[in-house]
């Protein structure tokens, strides 16, 4: 696995699961919300970091997504 840019991580996640939501006014400063309704029954966030589309978010943080939404560890690959 290696860091992706910004867009392709939401673009792959909304391409796992449509109900993956953007919260563009909810998060500190440079950071952004990403929302699931449903896993497990309950509604998760999880925090990334956003300075425009290219911004590189990093594997540390690629490995964080996929254990705290339970996605497949080849979603990013």
């Amino acid at each position: 696995m290696r860091s992706r840019e910004y867009a392709d991580v939401v673009r792959r996640l909304r391409a796992y699961d449509r109900r993956f939501f953007i919260h563009v006014t909810r998060g500190k400063g440079s950071h952004r919300m990403i929302y699931h309704p449903d896993i497990d029954g309950r509604e998760i966030h999880s925090t990334i970091p956003y300075h425009g589309n290219k911004t590189e978010i990093p594997v540390r943080m690629l490995r964080n997504i996929i254990h705290v939404f339970q996605l497949p560890p080849d979603i990013f690959d």
